[in-house]
């Protein structure tokens, strides 16, 4: 299975959140302990089921995520001065 990209919408008690990133309607719920990367509300990550392990690999997409972030911040900022 290919890899897609989610960001990460929310942790609670048992289960981390994901929404995928071009598609708002996929959502993905994994427990917390198959969640092995330390990443936090907000951070983009490219997700690919692991067959072989019966779970998930993660790859932090941090550049991608600093862009984003750095848009948003600029758009909030260009807004205040209006």
């Amino acid at each position: 299975m290919s890899a897609k990209r989610y960001l990460l919408h929310h942790f609670d008690d048992f289960f981390v959140v994901l929404f995928e990133k071009d598609n708002k309607a996929n959502k993905l719920v994994i427990l917390k302990d198959k969640f092995t990367v330390n990443a936090k509300e907000g951070d983009l990550l490219e997700v690919e089921i692991n067959q072989d392990k019966s779970g998930y690999n993660f790859k932090m997409l941090e550049e991608e995520t600093d862009n984003t972030k750095k848009r948003l911040l600029d758009l909030i900022e260009s807004m205040k001065k209006k």
